[in-house]
């Protein structure tokens, strides 16, 4: 059960988009924030003693807002319910057994990979990989209708597009296997 569990945490895990990065806000490009460095300068009457501080989180905290708007957009909590949903058939499928523990599975799949233990994170990623800009652009295309479109049939079409290459790899699994054992050969050949 552990392996089997395992290779489906690592396949979820791959499929799931996560990614499960830190939380961070890191700051954009150019947006710098000076901080006093005394209560004397907090007043703004001294400039000579301010220093630099860690970039500002201004621009990263409306990169992430707009990450966060994008991904209510596209409905990812919907997509990551349902994510949870297939992992947990995919471990009763292979352990017929584990029916009886549905809820407990579900509720363990929910709990490290759904949507409310990872959003801050997927926005995170989001925001620190397109400007705000680009967000709000995003935001605009996927509030449109082809947006809208496309976030219902793209859950379809990604797995349609799996069974396609899942269908393609069976009709070649001997070849595949002829391959290994040959290679296989070859090294064992060799020594």
């Amino acid at each position: 059960m552990l392996k089997t569990t395992s290779k489906t945490l690592l396949v979820a895990a791959t499929l799931a988009l996560p990614l499960s990065l830190s939380a961070q806000c890191g700051g954009a490009p150019g947006a710098t924030k000076v901080a006093p460095t005394s209560k004397k300068c907090a007043s703004g009457k001294c400039g000579a003693s301010m220093k630099k501080a860690p970039k500002t989180t201004i621009s990263a905290h409306m990169a992430n807002n707009e990450a966060l708007t994008l991904l209510a957009t596209m409905n990812m909590q919907k997509s990551y319910e349902g994510m949870i949903e297939r992992i947990t058939q995919m471990q009763i499928q292979a352990r017929p057994e584990l029916k009886a523990i549905e809820p407990a599975i579900k509720a363990f799949f929910t709990k490290y990979m759904g949507w409310e233990a990872q959003k801050g994170d997927i926005a995170a990623l989001y925001a620190k990989n397109y400007t705000v800009e680009e967000l709000k652009e995003l935001n605009k295309f996927y509030q449109s209708p082809l947006g809208q479109k496309t976030v219902q049939i793209m859950p379809q079409l990604a797995a349609a597009s799996a069974q396609i290459g899942q269908s393609r790899m069976m009709q070649h699994m001997p070849e595949m296997k002829a391959m290994i054992e040959a290679e296989l050969k070859k090294i064992n050949t060799k020594k």
